[in-house]
C-alpha cells in the first residue's frame, strides 16, 4: 500500500471532479460518506488534544508549547491534510494525480515521518489517542466505494485527516487560551464549522455574513484580514464592539434571524467565571441555505449551521454546541446511523401519520443476545429453555418478537401464542393457536412438496388418532385435506385422554420437526396466565424433545409478568420439574428503562442527537418511570395533542418543554389508559368495554354476532379505536394493543360487568347451537360463567344455563381437554337450584358424574370425593351409583390399593358376583381346567359372534373386574385367576363387552403356566380378535402385552416381539402410560434374545428412556 496526503482543498476540487458533483450538481453518497470521516477525524483530534492539553498542559511544563491546532478564527482549510491509502497497481490514478511535491508527498509507510520536535511528538500522541476510531473509519470505507464508481473508488480511500499548525502565522503562543476558555473551545467550533462548510458544499467558500473576528492580537487579526482577502469579503463584514463596550446594535442582523431564537442563553453550561463577554464578541448571521441547495441533508445543515452559531457567545442558540466532543459524537451518529440521524426526515408523510413509534426501538440488546446464545446452544444439542420476565409494558414482547425474527432468519421455525387473563374460552386456546398458525402457512401450500410430506408423516404416525388433533388444530385438516369426521374411530374412549393427548401431541412436533429439517421454537406469552392442561403439555414436549427421532432440536420461550405470580405457580412448578430432567434455564429480567435509555429512545425516535433530546428525556423519565410502553403512549398522546409536533419550516420535530413539564399524569400505566379512554366519544367507550370482556383478542365473528342486538354498535366505534392506536385488527381479529389497555377498559364496567357477560354469552349461544360452531360455544357458555348465577334475569334460564355448561363439557372431553371440561362441569353445576336433585335429577347426575370423572383424570381427588358423596347420597337407585363407585374405586388404586380392592368386592357383592376372600390352589387349578374344558366345546367363531352384553350391571361388573386385576396382583396373586375366570364366564353368559378380551388374555397366559401352549396360543389369538372386534382401545396395551407373551413361545421370536412395539403405540394413544411403558420395556430386553445387533439393542433402549418421560410426569 502507498500512502498519499492532500490538502484538504486540493482533495476536494478532486473528489468533485470525479464523481461529477461540480459546477453546482449535487453531493454524491460516496463523497458525503467520505466527508463525514473527514469530519469525525478532525473533531476528533481537536477533541482529544484540548482535553489531552487540559489535563497535562499545566502540571507538564507544556505552558510555553503551542497546541496541534491553529488559532481559531483564521482558514483551517489550509491547514487540513487528508490522507489516502492506495494500491501500487492503482496506476490510472497515481497517473492522473499532481506532480508538483509541494501539493502532494507518498511514501511507503507512515513510520517513515519521524518527529523532529516535541511538538509533533504531541501530534502523533493525540493521533495514537484517536487509531480506534480510525479504525472503525477503515471499515466504513467498504460503504463509500460501493457507491463510487470503480475509477474513482481509490480516491475516496480516505484513511485519515489531519488539521496541522505548519504555519507559524497561524499560531497562538498561549497554550493555556487554546485549550481550557470557553471562549477559544467555541471558536474552534466556529472554525471547523467554516472547515465542514467548504467540505460538504464541494469546495464552496462560505458566504461572507459567516466570517467573524474577535478582538484578537493584531497577528490574528492580520492573519484574518489576509483570510478574508483571499476569499474576495468585503467590508460589509460586521465586526461589532470593543472590549469597554456592553451596547450592541442589531442593524447588522438579517431579516430572517430571530432576536428571540439567539438571545436564549446557554450559560447553564458555563462554568461559574467563565460565561462569554458580549463586549469581546462579535455576531453574524448563520444561514447554511446554500448547503441545502446543493444537496445537503438537513440534519447536517443543522449540524455545521450549529457549529457556526459558536461565534455569537451568549447569543447562540440552545441547539448551537458547547463542547467539541458533541460534534463528534453526532457526526458518528450520522455515519454510522444514516437512516436515523443524517436522512432527511418523511415531512409528508409523518405530517398525515403523526408519530410512529418503531418497536424495534425498545428491544435490548444484551437481553436479545442472552436469549441469541441460549437458543443457539439449545440447536446444538443443549438442553435448554429460556424465560422472560418483568412488569406489565417492559417490552417482553417485543423482545420475543425480535428473537423471533432472529430464530427465522437462521432457518428455524418460530411458533407463538398467548394466554389469556379471561379463561376456558377454548381447549389448548393458547399453545393450539401457535400451531394452527403454523399449519395455516403450510396449508397454503397444500402442492408443496413439505405440505405433503408433513400430511404422509402424519397419516402414518398417527392413523385415526388424528381426529384428536384436528379437533384441537382445525388448521390441520386443510393440511391432510380431509375433515376430522373422516378419522373418528369405531370406539374413542381411552384409560386417560389427557395422556392421550400429550403423547399425540408430541408426535405431531416430531413429524413437523423432521419434515421441516429445521429448529422448533415454541414462544408463549403471557405464562402467568397459562391453564394446568397447556402447562403439562408444555412440559411434555420439553421433556421428549431430546429423543425425537431425527429431529433438528425444540427450544421453548416463555414471557412472564412475575410480579402477578407466586412461587407456587404452576409455571414455576413445571419448570423446577422440567429441570430435574437436566434442562437449564436462561433467564431474562427485564426492567424499566434508566433515564440514559429513555434518551436514547427518544434520540432514535425523534431523528435527533441525543443532546438535543435529553431535557424532554427527563421529562418523560420522571413522569413514566422509563416504563416503555407508558413513555410509548404518553408520547403518542403528546403529539396529538400538539405538544410534540413536526415542524414543517425546519424539517425536525420540536416541543415545548414547559407544557409537557406541567401537564398532570396518572401515577400507572392503566390509570393513564383508563382517563385516555373516559376521552372518547360514548359509543367508543362502549364498544371496547365489550371487547374487553373477551380478553385480549375477539373474533370479528363475535363482534358481528353482538351487533345483532339492536342495542349494541360495535364496528364502527371499534374502528374509531382502531384510529386512536388502542386497538389492531388483524386476519379479521380484533386486538387490544396491549393487555392494560383491555384491563383498563375492563375496569371501566367493574360493578355491572356481569351482567355485561351474561347478555352477550346468551346472544351467542342461540347462534352457536343453530350452526353448530365448538369455537361460538365455548366462547358464549364461558361468557355466562363469568356472569355467573347473580346476572341471571330469569328462574328458567337456571337449568338453560347449567345444560348450556353440560354441552359444552362433553365437547371439551372429545377434546381431551379434561381441565376446561370439569370448568364447565362445575360451572353447570353452580347453576343448579335448591332441591336440583328433585327437580332436575337427570341433569343433575350427568353434571356430577362427568365432573368426577373429569376430576378422577386431572387427579382432582379433593373434589372426586366431594362429588361422589354427593352421588351416592342422592341417587335414586342403585344402578345410577355405579359410575361413581368405579370412580371413587379407581381413585383409591393411585395410593389405597387395599382399599380399593376391599371397595372393589363391596361393590361386586352388590351386583351378585361375590369373590371369596381366599380360595387354595387346588381350587385355583380345578376351576381353570374346567373353564378351559367348557372353552373346548365352543368355537371361536362362535364366540366372536356373540351379541353385545346388554345388561348394564354386568357391564359394569366387568369393569370393576378388570379394574382389579393389576391392584389384586399386590394385594392377593392368588385370588386373579379367580377374577379372570369369572370374566371368562360371564362372557360366555352374557355376550361380549369392552373388557372381555382382558379375562381371555390373563385366561391364555394361565394355561400357559401349565404347559399346554396349543391352548394357550387359541385363547391369546381369541383375545386379540375380541379386542379387534370391540375396537377397546382403553385396554389394547394391556391386552397386546400379556398376549405376546404367549405368542413368543410359539412364533418367532423376531415375529413375536414386534407386537410390543403395536402395544406400546395403541396404550400411548390412549394415554395408558403404564402398560406403554411396559410393552416397550419387554421389547428391548427380548432384543438380544431375537439376534439384534448391540447397536439396535442401543438406540431402543433409548427410545424407551423417551416412553418413560410419559411415565414420569404422570
Amino acid at each position: 500500500m502507498i500512502t498519499t496526503t492532500f490538502p484538504l482543498r486540493r482533495w476536494i476540487k478532486r473528489a468533485t471532479e470525479l464523481q461529477g458533483s461540480n459546477h453546482g450538481h449535487p453531493i454524491t453518497q460516496a463523497y458525503l460518506a467520505t466527508s463525514l470521516r473527514i469530519a469525525i477525524s478532525l473533531a476528533d483530534q481537536i477533541s482529544d488534544a484540548e482535553e489531552l492539553l487540559s489535563a497535562v498542559g499545566l502540571s507538564s511544563g507544556l505552558e510555553s508549547l503551542p497546541p496541534p491546532f491553529p488559532v481559531a478564527c483564521v482558514d483551517w482549510a489550509d491547514c487540513v491534510t487528508v490522507g489516502l491509502k492506495l494500491s501500487s497497481d492503482d496506476s490510472e490514478l497515481l497517473r492522473s494525480l499532481p506532480v508538483d511535491g509541494d501539493l502532494f508527498r507518498t511514501s511507503c509507510s507512515e513510520e517513515e515521518v519521524q518527529p523532529e520536535d516535541f511538538e509533533k511528538l504531541l501530534k502523533l500522541i493525540v493521533e495514537d489517542a484517536t487509531e480506534g476510531e480510525r479504525e472503525r473509519d477503515r471499515e466504513d470505507e467498504k460503504i463509500s466505494r460501493a457507491n463510487a464508481d470503480d475509477t474513482s473508488g481509490s480516491f475516496f480511500s480516505v484513511d485519515w485527516a489531519q488539521l496541522s499548525s505548519d504555519s507559524s502565522n497561524n499560531i497562538s503562543n498561549n497554550a493555556n487560551d487554546h485549550a481550557g476558555t470557553i471562549n477559544e473551545r467555541l471558536q474552534r467550533i466556529y472554525s471547523l464549522g467554516l472547515v465542514l462548510y467548504e467540505l460538504f458544499s464541494g469546495g464552496d467558500l462560505p458566504p461572507p455574513d459567516l466570517l467573524v473576528v474577535h478582538n484578537a492580537s493584531e497577528g490574528s487579526l492580520s492573519a484574518m484580514r489576509s483570510f478574508s482577502l483571499s476569499l474576495n469579503v468585503s467590508d460589509e463584514i460586521n465586526i461589532w464592539g470593543s472590549s469597554n463596550n456592553d451596547n450592541f446594535s442589531c442593524d447588522g442582523l438579517d431579516n430572517e434571524f430571530d432576536m428571540d431564537y439567539v438571545s436564549r442563553s446557554k450559560r447553564q453550561y458555563f462554568p461559574p467565571g467563565q460565561s462569554i463577554s458580549s463586549s469581546s464578541q462579535s455576531i453574524c448571521n448563520v444561514s447554511v441555505d446554500h448547503l441545502r441547495v446543493k444537496g445537503v441533508p438537513t440534519p447536517l445543515c443543522d449540524l455545521i449551521h450549529n457549529m457556526i452559531d459558536c461565534i455569537n457567545g451568549d447569543f447562540m442558540g440552545n441547539d448551537s454546541y458547547c463542547q467539541m466532543s458533541e460534534v463528534t459524537s453526532d457526526l458518528q451518529l450520522m455515519l454510522s446511523k444514516p437512516s436515523v440521524y443524517l436522512h432527511d426526515l418523511d415531512v409528508n408523510r409523518i405530517s398525515v401519520t403523526g408519530l410512529e413509534l418503531d418497536e424495534a426501538t425498545f428491544v435490548r440488546d444484551e437481553e436479545l443476545a442472552s436469549l441469541q446464545s441460549a437458543y443457539q446452544r439449545s440447536v446444538m444439542g443443549s438442553s435448554e429453555l429460556a424465560i422472560v420476565t418483568g412488569v406489565s409494558g417492559t417490552g417482553k414482547s417485543t423482545l420475543a418478537t425480535k428473537f423471533g425474527d432472529f430464530v427465522m432468519e437462521n432457518g428455524g421455525l418460530f411458533l407463538s401464542g398467548k394466554f389469556d387473563q379471561i379463561k376456558y374460552v377454548k381447549p389448548y386456546s393458547a399453545v393450539a393457536s401457535a400451531f394452527n398458525t403454523y399449519c395455516e402457512v403450510l396449508a397454503r401450500e397444500t402442492a408443496s412438496e413439505g405440505a405433503v410430506l408433513v400430511a404422509s408423516n402424519l397419516k402414518t404416525a398417527l392413523g385415526s388418532d388424528l381426529y384428536y388433533l384436528i379437533q384441537m388444530i382445525p388448521s390441520l385438516g386443510r393440511i391432510l385435506q380431509e375433515h376430522s369426521n373422516d378419522y373418528i374411530p369405531p370406539g374413542h374412549d381411552c384409560v386417560n385422554a389427557q395422556e392421550r393427548l400429550h403423547y399425540l401431541f408430541c408426535q405431531f412436533v416430531e413429524v413437523i420437526s423432521r419434515c421441516s429439517g429445521a429448529p422448533m421454537t415454541l414462544f408463549m406469552d403471557d405464562v402467568q396466565w397459562a391453564d394446568s392442561a397447556s402447562i403439562s403439555i408444555i412440559s411434555q414436549l420439553l421433556k421428549t424433545s431430546r429423543s425425537m427421532k431425527d429431529s433438528e432440536g425444540f427450544f421453548f420461550l416463555g414471557c412472564c409478568r412475575d410480579d402477578e405470580m407466586s412461587s407456587h405457580h404452576l409455571f414455576w412448578k413445571m419448570i423446577d420439574n422440567v429441570r430435574s430432567f437436566g434442562f437449564k434455564t436462561t433467564l431474562v429480567k427485564l426492567e424499566c428503562m434508566d433515564i440514559r435509555t429513555v434518551n436514547t429512545f427518544l434520540s432514535t425516535l425523534l431523528h435527533l442527537p441525543p443532546r438535543l433530546v435529553r431535557s424532554l428525556s427527563n421529562i418523560v423519565h420522571h413522569k413514566t418511570k422509563g416504563n416503555p410502553l407508558f413513555v410509548s403512549r404518553l408520547l403518542i398522546s403528546l403529539n396529538r395533542e400538539g405538544l410534540l409536533r413536526l415542524s414543517l419550516t425546519r424539517h425536525r420535530w420540536e416541543w415545548d418543554e414547559e407544557k409537557i413539564q406541567s401537564r398532570k399524569l396518572s401515577d400507572d400505566v392503566a390509570t393513564f389508559f383508563v382517563d385516555s379512554i373516559n376521552k372518547l366519544p360514548a359509543d367508543v367507550k362502549t364498544a371496547l368495554s365489550a371487547l374487553s370482556c373477551f380478553g385480549a383478542s375477539t373474533d370479528s365473528e363475535v363482534i358481528r354476532a353482538l351487533e345483532t342486538n339492536p342495542e349494541l354498535t360495535l364496528i364502527e366505534p371499534l374502528n374509531v379505536a382502531v384510529s386512536e392506536g388502542l386497538v389492531y385488527k388483524l386476519d379479521g381479529i380484533y386486538h387490544f394493543c396491549h393487555d392494560k389497555i383491555q384491563q383498563a377498559a375492563y375496569s371501566m364496567i367493574e360493578h355491572v360487568r356481569c351482567f355485561h357477560h351474561m347478555m352477550y354469552g346468551l346472544s351467542l349461544m342461540h347462534l352457536s347451537l343453530e350452526n353448530a360452531d365448538a369455537g361460538l360455544l365455548f366462547t358464549a357458555v364461558t361468557q355466562m360463567n363469568l356472569g355467573g348465577p347473580s346476572a341471571v334475569q330469569e328462574k328458567q334460564q337456571y337449568s338453560a344455563i347449567a345444560n348450556y355448561n353440560l354441552i359444552a363439557g362433553k365437547k371439551a372431553m372429545e377434546m381431551s381437554d379434561f381441565s376446561l371440561a370439569f370448568a364447565f362441569f362445575d360451572h353447570g353445576i353452580s347453576f343448579l337450584r335448591k332441591h336440583h336433585w328433585q327437580y332436575e335429577y337427570d341433569l343433575s347426575l350427568d353434571l356430577f358424574n362427568l365432573a368426577a370423572k373429569c376430576a378422577l383424570t386431572i387427579k382432582n381427588l379433593t373434589s372426586l370425593t366431594m362429588i361422589c358423596y354427593q352421588i351416592l347420597r342422592n341417587a335414586r337407585n342403585p344402578d345410577d351409583m355405579l359410575n361413581a363407585s368405579f370412580i371413587s374405586m379407581s381413585a383409591l388404586t393411585y395410593s389405597k390399593v387395599s382399599e380399593a380392592v376391599h371397595y372393589g368386592f363391596t361393590v361386586l357383592r352388590q351386583l351378585n358376583i361375590d369373590i371369596p376372600g381366599c380360595i387354595s390352589q387346588e381350587n385355583t387349578t380345578r376351576l381353570i381346567f374346567q373353564t378351559k374344558s367348557q372353552l373346548d366345546d365352543i368355537s371361536d367363531e362362535t364366540i366372536l359372534n356373540y351379541q353385545t352384553m346388554s345388561d348394564f350391571k354386568k357391564v359394569m361388573a366387568m369393569k370393576f373386574l378388570a379394574e382389579l386385576g393389576s391392584p389384586l396382583q399386590q394385594v392377593n396373586p392368588d385370588l386373579q385367576p379367580y377374577v379372570t375366570i369369572t370374566m371368562v364366564r360371564l362372557t360366555i353368559e352374557h355376550g361380549l363387552s369392552p373388557t372381555s378380551s382382558v379375562g381371555f388374555a390373563y385366561f391364555g397366559e394361565m394355561v400357559g403356566v401349565f404347559g399346554d401352549f396349543r391352548a394357550a396360543y387359541r385363547f391369546t389369538k381369541l383375545a386379540k380378535s375380541l379386542l379387534d372386534k370391540t375396537q377397546s382401545n382403553e385396554v389394547a396395551g394391556r391386552v397386546i402385552c400379556i398376549t405376546t407373551e404367549v405368542l413368543s413361545y410359539v412364533q418367532p421370536q423376531q415375529t413375536a416381539i414386534e407386537y410390543r412395539l403395536q402395544g406400546e403405540r395403541i396404550a400411548l394413544a390412549a394415554g395408558d402410560v403404564h402398560w406403554a411403558c411396559l410393552n416397550k420395556l419387554l421389547y428391548t430386553c427380548s432384543l438380544p434374545w431375537s439376534g439384534a445387533k448391540l447397536s439396535v439393542a442401543k438406540k431402543a433402549f433409548i427410545d424407551a428412556g423417551r416412553v418413560s418421560n410419559f411415565s414420569r410426569y404422570s
